[in-house]
Order: C-alpha cells, then sequence, then structure tokens
C-alpha cells in the first residue's frame, strides 16, 4: 500500500536524518522536531495519497465532528485505563508503591530541579497532586498533545481504518496494531522508550500497540470520527502515572506499554466487548464489515 510505504519512508528516513545531524530527541527543541517529522507522517501520506487519487480527505480520514459524547468519552477513558495500571503493577511482588510526582513532569521534558519546583509549589495549593496533574494531564491531552497525535490517527485511525474497514474489528484492529507497534521501532531503538532493552522493548511496545488497538478501534468508530482516538491517544499521557506510583520494577513491566500496560489493555478491551455485547444498538465486534463513518 501506498500510504504505509510513505509513511514509513518518511519518518524511518527523517528520524535517522535527524540523528545523523546529531539533533538530541530527547531534548525540548528535538521532540518538537521528532514529533512532526514521525508523528506526523501517517497524516502527511494519507493527505498525499487521497489528494493523489481526488479523494476527499475529510471522508477517507473519518475528519468529521462525530457524537460529541464518545469524543469525551475517549478524552476521559485514560483516567480508567491508568488506574487499572497502577492496580496492576501493584498486585505484583516486585513492585512497591511510591509517591514520586516529579516522575510526571520530568516525562514532560522539565528538568529534575524545576520538577521539584513545581511540586513544592503546586503541594502549597492545598489540592491534592493527583488531582492537579491528572487535570492537567486531561488539559494537555485535549490540546496540545491531541494536535500531535492527530498527525498519527488521520493515518492509523483515519485512512488505514477507512481502507481496511471491510475486513471487520478485530482484523483491522490486529493489521493496524502490528503496523502502528512496528512503525515505533526506530524510536526504541535511539532508546526513548526502554532503553535498557531496546529489542525486547519492540517486542513489547508492538504487543502493547496491538492490545490497544481494539480500544481505539472502538473509541473511533462508536465516535464516527478518527477524533475518538485522536483524543484518546493524547490523554494517554496519564499513562506517566505508572512511574509516579510504581517502583522497584523494569521499565518493561511499569510502563503503559509494558506488562502492566498490556494488562489493563485487555480489561479495557472486555469493557469494549461488554458494552457492545450489552449495551450497544447495533454491534460492531463482530467481526462484520464496519462502517466507521455511517452518518
Amino acid at each position: 500500500m501506498g500510504f504505509l510505504a510513505l509513511t514509513f519512508g518518511i519518518s524511518w528516513s527523517g528520524v535517522t536524518l535527524l540523528r545523523l545531524f546529531d539533533v538530541d530527541l530527547g531534548s525540548g527543541a528535538g521532540q518538537g522536531i521528532g514529533t512532526v517529522v514521525f508523528m506526523w507522517a501517517p497524516a502527511i501520506a494519507a493527505i498525499a495519497v487521497l489528494r493523489f487519487h481526488r479523494r476527499s480527505i475529510r471522508d477517507g480520514c473519518g475528519l468529521y465532528l462525530g457524537r460529541i459524547r464518545w469524543i469525551v468519552l475517549a478524552w476521559v477513558a485514560p483516567v480508567g485505563l491508568t488506574a487499572v495500571m497502577v492496580g496492576v503493577g501493584l498486585a505484583l511482588p516486585d513492585t512497591a508503591f511510591t509517591t514520586d510526582y516529579s516522575a510526571f513532569l520530568l516525562e514532560l521534558g522539565l528538568t529534575e530541579a524545576d520538577a521539584s519546583e513545581a511540586i513544592v509549589d503546586l503541594e502549597a495549593t492545598g489540592v491534592p497532586l493527583v488531582v492537579l496533574l491528572g487535570g492537567f494531564g486531561l488539559v494537555l491531552g485535549g490540546t496540545l498533545f491531541a494536535l500531535a497525535a492527530l498527525g498519527e490517527e488521520l493515518g492509523w485511525r483515519g485512512l488505514l481504518l477507512s481502507e481496511l474497514a471491510p475486513l471487520g474489528f478485530w482484523k483491522v484492529s490486529l493489521v493496524t496494531g502490528l503496523v502502528w507497534g512496528i512503525w515505533h521501532a526506530p524510536l526504541i531503538l535511539l532508546g526513548l522508550q526502554f532503553p535498557d532493552e531496546p529489542v525486547i522493548g519492540i517486542v513489547l511496545l508492538t504487543t502493547a500497540t496491538v492490545a490497544l488497538s481494539p480500544i481505539y478501534t472502538y473509541l473511533t468508530v462508536r465516535a464516527r470520527s478518527v477524533l475518538g482516538a485522536t483524543f484518546f491517544h493524547g490523554s494517554f499521557i496519564l499513562g506517566v502515572f505508572t512511574s509516579v506510583y510504581l517502583a522497584d520494577e523494569s521499565e518493561l513491566v511499569i510502563s503503559s506499554f509494558g506488562v502492566v500496560g498490556i494488562v489493563a489493555a485487555v480489561v479495557g478491551i472486555a469493557a469494549c466487548v461488554a458494552h457492545d455485547r450489552l449495551r450497544a444498538d447495533e454491534q460492531i465486534t463482530t467481526g462484520e464489515p464496519l462502517r466507521p463513518w455511517s452518518r
């Protein structure tokens, strides 16, 4: 498929060039450049392919306002998913409970000194830090991070979902999850997620994206808009709370893309299937062809 070739070509060659020019992808500037080059490659490829074939970008990528209540649900759903991650982590024998709130800010690119100072200032407000940081994460998830996520989702849950819709819910989710995970490989090899175990990290992250993919598909189809996946993706930053509350285990275990994230995703899939089979007027997890943007 031309879309995939173009997406991988832009992302992988782009990040390779950044590496050759010694751009620090962990820095603030590096993350900004990396976001444009890597995360927006699927959107650029999708738009290019649709324009080449003289097709509507709106129809091809599901760029509709959709069902607002489902988009809002997608935006806040990572709160529950993160709670499950933390609960799974605490159930493991080698994982201890901690309250290192600075880990949340460090993930956003702050220095240790700035993060520590910010935590002191936030504690002075008297509002529980989990509420402040959780609210901050949702605000970012619905704005800045949603904008970054849109670059991916116009491709994955936009054009790719549209093209693969005849395969049905489970096959669409499996293929998209595999492609999505493998696409991240250069970033993992550069040490941006699992620096100590990059090869295992690629396998684990791909497993996580496959596990998460049905949730993304479900929210997108129910929202009848790519914005469902976009806001869920943006607010998934809340998964950083695993680093806030879990300690003494490997990043392969406590990361939101590690073991706890995979287990939580399975719980999320169960919740989607339960809603689909017990509450929904029209079932979409049966394996029948999907109509993601049906009006």
